[in-house]
């Protein structure tokens, strides 16, 4: 009968461990590599990535005066999304809705609904 030993187990363990190390290293480097690829291929060509962000992003009385300034009225917040708010304002007459980035206090977009009442 063969006999089997501690010394041998511990000797197993240390093979494995070094042969596991490796590729276990290797597949912590790898694995955020897609996410990076997927946000840096279309960064810097339009003018809004330059935009600075705020280190504190705006709270819905500062969305609210933003807006505001820019010659809004009847102003009213949905939730926010990734940086965005929608808005629904009004403005010479008009219902627009806005696409604001709270973030860098930009409206993003902006789309005429309707005829104000």
């Amino acid at each position: 009968m063969v006999g089997f030993n501690e010394t041998e187990s511990t000797g197993m363990n240390k093979r494995l461990t070094t042969m596991l190390a490796p590729i276990l290293i290797g597949a912590v480097v790898v694995m955020p590599l897609p996410a990076q690829a997927q946000f840096g291929i279309f960064f810097g060509d339009e003018e809004r990535d330059f935009l600075p962000e705020r280190i504190l992003c705006l709270q819905d009385s500062d969305i609210r005066r933003a807006v505001a300034a820019e010659g809004f009225t009847d102003i009213f917040l949905n939730a926010p999304y990734e940086k965005h708010v929608q808005v629904r304002a009004t403005r010479e007459g008009w219902v627009y809705l806005l696409d604001f980035n709270y973030c860098t206090a930009n409206i993003e977009s902006s789309r005429r609904l309707r005829p104000a009442r």
